[in-house]
C-alpha cells in the first residue's frame, strides 16, 4: 500500500512544481530592466575630425567618413544631426550609410553664420529630445556649425546666461564662428531684455 502511495505523492509533488514554473518564468521576465529611453553620461569618443563627447550623450565635430559611421554604430550611438547644407560637397551618400546601419539620420542644414538662427536651435534641440535620440552624433564639416548652434540651443532653449552659452561653445571648439554667435546672441538680448545678458563678453 505505501509503496503505491509513493509514485502517487511523486506525481503531486512534480505536477505542483511544474504548475509554478512558468510563472516563476515570468517573474523572472518582467523582473528584467527595460532599456533607457535616454542617457545622460559621457559616450564613447569615436574619432571623427575635431571630435569632442559631452557628458548628455553628444559627439559632435566634422564630418565621419563611411567607417567612422560603422564605428559609430558599433559604438552604441543612435542618431546622427548632421548640420551640412544639402549642396554641400563631402557627405554624399551619409544618409543612406546611416540608414543602412539602423541609425536616424537627420538633416538640419546651417549654411554659416546665417544659419545660427532660433528655429534652428529650437530643431536641434527637438531633435535631440525624442525618444532614444541619445547617443547621438552632432557633425557638420569641421565642427564650427556645431559647437556654434550648441551654444545658441543652451541659450535659446535652455537659457543659460550669455556668458554661459559662449562659454559653452568655446568648450566644444568654437573659434572661426565666435563673433557669429556673440552677434547673433547679442540680436536676442536687445529683443528680449528678460534675459541675462550683462555678463556677455
Amino acid at each position: 500500500m505505501l509503496n503505491r502511495a509513493i509514485p502517487i505523492i511523486s506525481l503531486i509533488a512534480l505536477s505542483g512544481l511544474l504548475g509554478f514554473l512558468p510563472e516563476a518564468l515570468a517573474d523572472g521576465e518582467r523582473e528584467k530592466p527595460s532599456s533607457p529611453k535616454n542617457i545622460d553620461q559621457t559616450p564613447p569618443l569615436v574619432p571623427i575630425p575635431n571630435a569632442r563627447v559631452t557628458k548628455n550623450g553628444l559627439l559632435v565635430g566634422g564630418q565621419p567618413s563611411p567607417d567612422q559611421l560603422k564605428a559609430i554604430e558599433e559604438a552604441g550611438y543612435r542618431t546622427v544631426i548632421t548640420l551640412r547644407a544639402e549642396s554641400e560637397p563631402g557627405d554624399e551618400g551619409e544618409q543612406a550609410t546611416v540608414e543602412r546601419l539602423g541609425m536616424k539620420f537627420v538633416s538640419i542644414p546651417v549654411p554659416g553664420p546665417a544659419g545660427l538662427t532660433e528655429a534652428n536651435a529650437r530643431s536641434l534641440a527637438k531633435a535631440l529630445g525624442e525618444q532614444d535620440a541619445l547617443p547621438a552624433v552632432v557633425h557638420c564639416k569641421s565642427g564650427q556649425r556645431v559647437s556654434a548652434l550648441l551654444g545658441l540651443k543652451a541659450f535659446v532653449v535652455d537659457r543659460v546666461s550669455a556668458a554661459a552659452a559662449m562659454d559653452l561653445a568655446k568648450s566644444l571648439g568654437l573659434t572661426k564662428l565666435e563673433a557669429a554667435l556673440r552677434e547673433r546672441i547679442a540680436e536676442i538680448c536687445k529683443a528680449d531684455k528678460s534675459r541675462n545678458c550683462e555678463d556677455l563678453r
